[in-house]
């Protein structure tokens, strides 16, 4: 998978819908560069995440992806801050 979604963020190979959907997924939280490493390729983070977006405009489940990520974000959000109450109220 590592090297489909490379060949798809950096030599823009056409995805298909389950690498896009993977693009989308690291999209979200701009998280590219932690599968592929755009200085291997002589590429700036901006750059592969330019592409990442393209990739992740095309997908139709982008939209929902990151509505879901952004929920998770919320939740964790939330715990840590009612465990961090918690914890000094006691």
């Amino acid at each position: 998978m590592r090297t489909q979604v490379t060949h798809v963020l950096v030599q823009r190979t056409t995805p298909d819908s389950r690498t896009a959907a993977v693009a989308s997924l690291l999209h979200a939280p701009n998280s590219e560069h932690r599968i592929v490493d755009p200085k291997g390729y002589g590429l700036t983070r901006k750059e592969l995440q330019v592409r990442a977006k393209e990739v992740s405009a095309g997908d139709g489940a982008s939209e929902a992806v990151c509505q879901v990520i952004e929920a998770i974000m919320a939740a964790i959000d939330a715990s840590t801050t009612a465990a961090t109450t918690s914890s000094a109220t006691t």
